[in-house]
């Protein structure tokens, strides 16, 4: 059976707003925003009406067999507080809108599991995946889940390229032949033996682990050396070292994720690739900061934990979709 291509960016954006206009708690502010995302481009309008078809056609035999049996179809699961007055309504659209990505994003399901884009990498890890690799030098990678590199190893060079997510670097000695990470921003050269390299959007994040590193980016030539416990961004056209230490970024090597008044939004990158689920988080509760230590490898009880701490609630629809909110007051 061919695959089916994962769904265009119009579709995800749509499917967002779905979620974020059902959420209990939108105010007119959203509903404008809303308007003027459908209005920006012809392709809005479309994905918006395709996914509203596709949704009634779902969402009619659900109708039908609510009115026949007076119990609601299952579909949302509230992690934080008991169902609301709409929550008969939000199960029936959840079944339908489990129903629907299930019907238009099996190339978006079976990528959760294993990212498409990896699959024509050297080596590459699955979602909620981390594996060491021997390389042929000695040297050897340890990358995270949903994690993709390719190698260039010859007489004269060892190079890396990661094309996603993040590995950590332990380099041997060659007199003749410099280890580089070469991520979308720029460049690492270890200088000693371990290092991490996280890519992620539109920057690069590099933590020198043991001795240091050299970064250059793609647009500057100038180089900075990033010493022993030091982490920095790599952007296209600088380096901006972290004014101040953050907790071991190189955490997720353990199964944890260690955090110290980071805001939620990172949090929730962090456990990304560790569920086949799509993550969505709210403007309001990407800014959330958060502390403590949580289980990669349990990402559904990482966010209980949040819940349970933090002024949040959690909101998820079928196995598909997580939204991550602020609780009303």
């Amino acid at each position: 059976m061919p695959e089916r291509a994962p769904l265009d960016a119009a579709t995800e954006q749509a499917i967002d707003w779905l979620v974020r206009l059902d959420s209990g708690h939108s105010n007119d502010g959203d509903r404008q925003a809303f308007e003027r995302w459908l209005g920006a481009a012809p392709a809005h309008g479309a994905a918006w009406t395709a996914l509203q078809q596709r949704l009634n056609q779902r969402l009619s035999p659900a109708l039908s067999q609510l009115q026949a049996s007076g119990h609601a179809a299952p579909g949302v699961r509230a992690l934080s507080a008991p169902p609301d007055r709409r929550a008969r309504r939000r199960a029936l659209l959840g079944g339908a809108a489990a129903a629907l990505l299930t019907a238009t994003g099996g190339g978006l399901w079976a990528d959760r599991r294993a990212p498409l884009s990896a699959w024509t990498s050297d080596l590459r890890t699955g979602t909620a995946e981390r594996r060491r690799f021997a390389l042929a030098d000695g040297s050897d990678l340890l990358l995270n889940a949903r994690s993709a590199v390719d190698l260039d190893f010859s007489g004269t060079q060892r190079r890396v390229r990661l094309r996603a997510g993040a590995l950590i670097v332990h380099a041997v000695a060659d007199a003749h032949r410099s280890f580089v990470v070469h991520s979308a921003q720029g460049t690492v050269q270890a200088l000693g033996t371990r290092f991490m390299v996280q890519q992620d959007e539109g920057r690069t994040l590099v933590s020198a682990l043991e001795h240091s590193v050299r970064l250059r980016a793609r647009h500057d030539s100038a180089a900075v050396d990033l010493r022993e416990g030091a982490s920095a961004w790599i952007e296209a056209d600088r380096i901006a070292p972290l004014a101040t230490a953050r907790v071991d970024p190189s955490a997720w090597s353990t199964g944890v994720l260690e955090v110290h008044d980071q805001p939620l939004g990172e949090v929730i990158d962090a456990l990304r690739p560790y569920t086949p689920a799509i993550l969505r988080v709210s403007p309001e509760a990407a800014r959330v900061g958060v502390y403590g230590v949580y289980p990669l490898d349990r990402p559904m009880d990482a966010l209980q934990a949040l819940v349970d701490t933090l002024p949040l609630r959690v909101r998820r629809w079928g196995d598909w979709v997580v939204h991550v909110d602020v609780r009303a007051a």
